[in-house]
């Protein structure tokens, strides 16, 4: 069959979520362990059958939603624009912004979208490795601005996978000393409690941007969002698609926001259980673990792709991350409950006996 794809695809290799396989303890995709609360689905069951009115179009420009997120993030509505995950609003932002040619400059190793929305509209991704234990290097990245001229910074604080932030002093003086747009992906930031929204009113060049898919624990509803000053806002709109979000997700999203208690309650308990995982798998010889404010570890050992199938043996499953060159026999560990976190100490321990 003839290829119609462009030439400058060719050669994209595409994000893939690795092949389905069934583990009794799923700790690939940081996502929260626990159901959306029952009183959220009480809720949301109400709503329906009080007429949810899903024969009509969803409100387009999400405004009650919008509201409710600005209210969590003690920003006006106008500041807000919401996108289909986090995912969506890359897309749209590298969309608005990048002119074939134009560089897009980011950490590596992060989250890979970055690269692959970078090149899919025809700009120029540029990788800045991350320093000694996978630490942002604010010069390195000072550097990469004045030498590629970029026309968009991504900062992903919590990075992923590694699990570490960059200092908001650090985003501050980069914001600074460039013209261009700082986008900085705090899809993890409930976990670490440090975000840089409060710095849009002095850096009206950064966008940060959030997600419901994490702490939030609606991940399978794909609502994401992105906060920056109204006027950027407006840019970014320009590209968004309608309806991306759909009414239900909508409605979920703005009752889940209704529930902070719960959420609270809920991201406490994984930062206690990444405090007990963290120390108990530090003890395990044959194991390097790194810090993280995220909900998930990244570890190394001696033989990342032997592990990650005896893992899979033993009905664990995470995330294998040994075919990156920066991230060799390294696997990402989300933060599950009580009960999958032990299962998974206590099969790491029989593994590195071996």
């Amino acid at each position: 069959m003839k290829n119609y794809l462009r030439n400058d695809l060719v050669d994209l290799v595409p994000y893939a979520e690795e092949e389905k396989i069934l583990a009794k303890y799923k700790l690939d995709t940081n996502e929260s362990p626990w159901d959306i609360p029952s009183r959220v689905r009480e809720a949301l069951v109400k709503e329906i059958m009080d007429g949810s009115n899903f024969n009509r179009y969803p409100d387009s420009n999400s405004t009650l939603l919008r509201e409710a997120i600005g209210e969590y993030c003690n920003v006006s509505s106008k500041q807000v624009v919401v996108g289909s995950g986090s995912d969506e609003l890359i897309q749209m932002l590298v969309t608005a912004f990048i002119d074939k040619g134009d560089t897009v400059v980011f950490p590596t190793p992060s989250f890979s979208m970055y690269k692959i929305f970078t090149l899919i509209a025809g700009g120029r991704p540029v990788e800045i490795p991350l320093g000694i234990d996978f630490k942002y290097n604010v010069e390195d990245i000072k550097s990469a601005i004045c030498k590629y001229d970029p026309k968009l910074v991504f900062l992903c604080s919590p990075n992923n996978p590694t699990g570490n932030i960059i200092g908001t002093n650090d985003v501050l003086e980069i914001a600074q000393n460039f013209d261009g747009i700082v986008v900085v992906d705090e899809a993890y930031g409930e976990f670490t409690q440090k975000s840089t929204i409060n710095l849009i009113d002095k850096c009206p060049n950064i966008i940060v941007l959030k997600t419901f898919s994490k702490a939030l624990g609606l991940a399978g509803l794909r609502i994401g969002y992105s906060i920056s000053t109204p006027a950027l806002a407006k840019q970014i709109s320009k590209v968004k698609p309608p309806y991306n979000i759909n009414s239900f997700s909508q409605k979920a999203a703005i009752i889940t926001l209704e529930n902070l208690d719960i959420v609270k309650k809920r991201v406490y308990e994984i930062l206690k259980q990444r405090e007990f995982l963290y120390q108990a798998l530090i003890n395990i010889p044959g194991i390097k673990v790194y810090p993280s404010e995220a909900n998930f570890l990244l570890i190394h050992v001696p033989n990342g792709d032997s592990t990650w199938q005896k893992l899979i043996e033993k009905g664990i499953l995470v995330r294998n991350f040994s075919q990156n060159p920066y991230l060799k026999n390294c696997l990402r560990v989300t933060i599950g409950d009580q009960i999958a976190n032990q299962a998974l100490v206590d099969a790491l321990k029989e593994i590195m006996e071996e």
